[in-house]
């Protein structure tokens, strides 16, 4: 390691003397100064660093939606899938009632600015961006986190329900914001509600199909982990 010198005494900053005192070799030092000028000529500004990877947990549980949606497995992974009947739209299938809940779309069916800072101003242009789709499941994501806190249900998550075959079902978070991809955070806390304060009461066909998509999405998603937007300090996308 090269030291600097004290000039007068001939003693190094470490507390190394030259004998006798001498001056230091300048020469040399301009020398090796020089030749490594020489030698970084040519070498270009230094790599940029990899962006870092995403989390893994959120990879694994993202990854888990798409195969729960069918999507996966179609082309491209699904990023330009359509199902014809909800609109619901690429590898996600977010809802388009779910886009004008983010802000993504207007009363009208309209891409809004929102969209246009996230490269999207047509639905062809969104079911093409692998980008955006992210962006917009990360927001809803969020948002979902956000409902099932204010409704309670995320507070459930470490414990067990009752389902509707009798077996206990874990509530982790994974799964229940899962569930709330499913039907809706509001779907959720009727799920546990009646599972927990009145289990016997008669169902409705659609509150029984309801209950029974979210009972599935606890159930499939509850040994994923899963990292709260809320604990990593994400701000909403704007």
């Amino acid at each position: 390691m090269l030291r600097a010198m004290d000039r007068t005494t001939g003693i190094s900053q470490g507390g190394i003397a030259r004998p006798g005192g001498a001056a230091p070799r300048t020469a040399k030092a301009n020398a090796f100064k020089q030749a490594m000028a020489r030698a970084m000529e040519g070498a270009g500004p230094p790599a940029r660093l990899p962006a870092p990877a995403p989390r893994l947990a959120e990879n694994a549980f993202r990854a888990r939606i798409a195969f729960a949606e069918s999507s996966a497995r179609a082309p491209d992974q699904g990023l330009g899938a359509r199902n014809p009947t909800s609109g619901a739209l690429g590898r996600y299938q977010i809802t388009p009632q779910a886009l004008r809940d983010l802000g993504w779309q207007d009363a009208g069916g309209q891409w809004t600015a929102l969209a246009a800072r996230n490269g999207v101003r047509s639905e062809a242009e969104f079911l093409a961006s692998g980008p955006a789709q992210e962006a917009a499941m990360a927001a809803y994501l969020r948002r979902a986190e956000q409902q099932l806190d204010r409704n309670g249900s995320l507070a459930r998550a470490g414990g067990t329900v009752t389902g509707l075959d009798g077996q206990a079902v874990p509530l982790t978070e994974a799964g229940l914001v899962a569930a709330a991809h499913r039907r809706g955070a509001g779907s959720v806390a009727r799920y546990l509600a009646h599972r927990t304060s009145t289990p016997d009461a008669p169902l409705s066909q659609a509150d029984r199909r309801a209950f029974a998509a979210v009972e599935g999405r606890l159930r499939g998603f509850a040994a994923l982990p899963y990292g709260l937007a809320s604990r990593q300090g994400a701000s909403q996308n704007s």
